[in-house]
């Protein structure tokens, strides 16, 4: 099948201009959203969710647009949702997953996660200001057996608590995930992509999972 997702790489394209009035769904992440969206997307190391996230939204005629950067910690993930709020203005979902890159930094787990939430806060804040639907991605265990989920775990159960508390939808791709779902240790492979592609698709199309704050 064709992959019709738009990717921030062919932004100097006159493509990608007409089809960016055409993005209803945004996916803002790190690499597990997009490898770094650079260069030739067939040559990245393995295909991410946004382009399974197309297919599964091409009935309801839904465009995707892939703005995943490899290494981006969430701090980055502030500017460059207010750049896909202006790239991208008639769109309505906000997928935004953050937060693998700042475990792995060698800081006070508290004091991460802390910070991780606080930069999710002004993404989802920005997002909503701009009359749009946030919908958050926690974060996948390493997938090697040696590595302790401890910092997943309480990194994710603070997640959820701010998601509950603002009323945003979260789609636990850390209890689906297993090490069949893996290309590596960290990145998901086809079957992992296409795993978390259903869960944000359901986040979508369930009315019980869309967002009830008031905007």
């Amino acid at each position: 099948m064709k992959d019709n997702t738009l990717y921030l790489a062919d932004i100097d394209r006159e493509s990608f201009k007409e089809g960016s009035r055409e993005v209803d769904i945004v996916c803002a992440g790190d690499s597990i959203t997009g490898w770094n969206n650079v260069g030739d997307i067939a040559n990245w190391p393995f295909p991410t969710y946004p382009q399974f996230l197309q297919e599964l939204v091409n009935p309801i005629d839904l465009g995707v647009a892939n703005g995943g950067r490899a290494g981006a910690i969430s701090g980055m993930g502030i500017e460059s949702v207010k750049e896909y709020l202006k790239l991208f203005p008639n769109s309505k979902y906000f997928i935004i997953g953050f937060g693998s890159n700042d475990l792995a930094l060698p800081w006070d787990l508290e004091k991460k996660s802390r910070d991780i939430i606080g930069n999710i806060d002004e993404m989802v804040e920005s997002v909503l200001r701009s009359e749009k639907k946030p919908i958050l991605i926690n974060v996948p265990y390493v997938n090697d057996p040696i590595e302790s989920h401890e910092d997943m775990d309480y990194h994710n159960q603070r997640l959820n608590e701010y998601c509950e508390r603002m009323k945003i939808p979260l789609s636990d791709i850390c209890s689906l995930l297993k090490p069949e779902h893996f290309g590596d240790p960290l990145h998901p492979n086809e079957r992992g992509a296409r795993l978390i592609a259903r869960t944000v698709h359901a986040k979508i199309v369930n009315p019980l999972e869309t967002i009830n704050r008031k905007l």
